[in-house]
Order: structure tokens, then sequence, then C-alpha cells
């Protein structure tokens, strides 16, 4: 395979490819081969684009070594021109790819195609769910092949970022436009571990009152104190005793730094039935728990995986390992060092809870 992954699936869309593809469009044949040399430099550009988003990318490596995704699609690629191909476990994941990479704006996008190579807007469409498929078959071959981690593949795909640019047709080059919105924003608005303020509210609430009063009534007290001493000179002057007490002045500041020192970013994140992926709208502690374990190289975090009780006990604990080892995946292409990352098998990898909170990991650190 070429180390090009454009010139790899360039090669893959021969004259009998691009003639049957008309036939199955109702289009012409210089039409569709102009909107097919254009369709697979705008994937393989957007994805490498999006590639350094740990989100999009992790997301990218799931639906890449999807077990559908056997890399038997290479060998038979009219069979995506067959009749009930659209409902082919490959095509569900092109479509799930095309998803992430431009969410609502993949409409917007064929129109463009369309309008380049003068095309319906349907065909293009087509074209792009025609092709995505045969990106991820490509990609997976790459994968297993060179047995690439999720850095690998980013590192790849970055690396062929000015090949993929260079052979987008203009009309076609503005890709951000296109783009899904990042997923990494939307999940720091979840992210909400309180600390223990209210103590502190609380305490404010009547230490303030308190001080203001013992203090009013020290100075009262020595207002006071001279009459007492001319009136009967033998009587002792009980008005110097508050003195002593604005004492409890001292204590406030102390305890209330201590919580907030101890406090360290934990994460839970949530799977759906028989699915690996990490979640695009996670929970934005995860993001947290990454910031944290970058700015604290002591610290390790614990990935714990858990399935729900239904199906098969084998196949179900190889599942939550493949859900804590997708977590991991994403944090190391957030930036967070192996090293700083242990896999650690629960006793009973049966979740707790309801059936969907079963099917989580749980990111836990230790100092």
């Amino acid at each position: 395979m070429s180390n090009n992954l454009l010139e790899s699936l360039s090669a893959l869309i021969t004259p009998d490819v691009i003639g049957r593809a008309a036939s199955a469009l109702g289009d012409s044949e210089p039409a569709v081969s102009k909107g097919m040399g254009a369709v697979f430099p705008v994937l393989l550009g957007s994805i490498a684009n999006r590639a350094d988003d740990p989100g999009f990318a992790s997301t990218l490596f799931n639906l890449v070594r999807d077990p559908a995704n056997d890399g038997s699609l290479l060998g038979n690629i009219p069979g995506l021109l067959a009749p009930g191909a659209a409902s082919s476990p490959m095509m569900a994941l092109g479509g799930k790819l095309l998803s992430s990479l431009f969410g609502s704006n993949v409409g917007a996008l064929g129109n463009s195609l369309a309008n380049y190579a003068g095309v319906r807007p349907a065909s293009a469409n087509s074209m792009l769910t025609f092709a995505a498929p045969l990106v991820l078959s490509l990609l997976g071959k790459a994968v297993r092949s060179g047995n690439l981690n999720l850095s690998s593949l980013v590192s790849m795909l970055t690396g062929q970022r000015g090949a993929y640019a260079a052979a987008i047709p203009g009309p076609l080059s503005r890709l951000e436009s296109y783009f899904a919105a990042p997923v990494r924003e939307p999940a720091r608005e979840t992210y909400a571990v309180p600390p223990p303020p209210e103590k502190k509210s609380s305490i404010g609430r009547w230490l303030i009152p308190l001080i203001a009063a013992l203090v009013a009534l020290w100075l009262l007290s020595r207002c006071m104190g001279p009459k007492e001493e001319t009136a009967v000179q033998t009587l002792p002057a009980p008005t110097v005793e508050p003195a002593p007490l604005p004492a409890p002045v001292e204590p406030p500041p102390a305890p209330m730094a201590e919580p907030a020192a101890t406090e360290i970013p934990l994460a839970n994140l949530y799977f759906e039935v028989d699915k690996f992926d990490v979640p695009v709208a996670r929970e934005g502690s995860l993001d947290a728990v990454i910031e944290y374990l970058k700015a604290n190289p002591t610290a390790v975090a614990s990935l714990s995986g858990y399935h729900d009780p239904t199906g098969d006990k084998a196949y179900n604990e190889d599942l939550a390992k493949r859900r804590a080892q997708a977590v991991k995946d994403v944090m190391v292409a957030a930036g967070v060092p192996d090293s700083q990352i242990d896999m650690v098998k629960p006793v009973e990898s049966t979740g707790t809870g309801d059936l969907a909170e079963a099917r989580r990991v749980e990111v836990a650190i230790r100092r």
C-alpha cells in the first residue's frame, strides 16, 4: 500500500467503478469522475485537520477498529453500489464518520461538491456516502498492517495534510466551514464538582456579627468603667473581663483552605449498548483529569471498565476492557504520558446501578 493514503484510494476508483457509479446515479461519467476525484481529498483533508481534536480522534480510531471494518470491502468496491448496500454495516460506519466530521453541514458540503462536479446534489451526497466507508477501510488496513495505536494514526494523518490540501479543488478548499462543532467544548459545561464552600459562607454569616457584637461590648465596657469606679471604690471592675473574648477571631481562616488542597477531579464516562466509543458528550471532568495529570506529573490515573449484567460474561468483560482502553487512548492523545495511566481490572466488572449506569469507565486519581 502506498504511503500516501490519497494515492491508494484514487487507485481503487477504476474506470469500471466510475461507469457503475454513473449508471447508478444517473449522471455522466465525466461528471462522476470529477466528483470522485474531489471527494477523497476532501474527506482525508477534513480527517487530517480534525485529528488534533482528541474527541474526534478517539471516535475515528473506534470506527477504524470496529469489527465490521475487516478490510473485505477493499476487495469488493462495486458491492457498495449494489441494491441493499445502504443498510450494510460499513455504510453505517461511513455515516458515523460523516456525522462526526461535518454534523448537519453534510448537505452544504454536498451542494458545493455538486456545483463543482456538475452533478445533482443527491448524487454528490451519494458520492460522500460511497467514499466514507472506503476511507475507513483503507485506514483500517493501515492500522492493522502497521500495528498503529491512536497516537500513531494521528501522526500519520497529520503528516500527510500537505498532500491532501494540495489535491483539494479550490472551490472546496475551505473545509473548516463545513466542520461539525468541536467535541471538547460542550463537555466542560457538565463539569461541576462542588467543593465545600457552603461552610465558609455559613461561618461568615454568624462569625462577623459575633465579632462585631464582642467589639461593641468591649467598647461599651470601657466607656462605662470609670463611672463604676467613682461611684463605689470597693467594687472590682467586672467590665474588664470581656477583653479576652476576641480570641475566637483567630480560627476562621485556617480551616477554610484545607478542603481545596485535597480536591482531585474524577470522571465517570457512560457508554451505549455494545459500544466502546468514548461518548462525544462525555462528562467534562475527563478534561479536568487530563489537565490535572499534565500539571501533576507524579499523579497517576486509574481506569476501570464496567459492563451491564446482560449477555455473555466473557464478551462483556472484554468489552469493558476495550472501553477503558478507548478512554486511555483519548488521554494519551491529549498529552498525558502513558506512565501516568493505569488500567485496573475491577474485581467484579459488572457495574452497579441501572443498565445505563453500569456501562461505564471510572477514572480515579492517586498521588
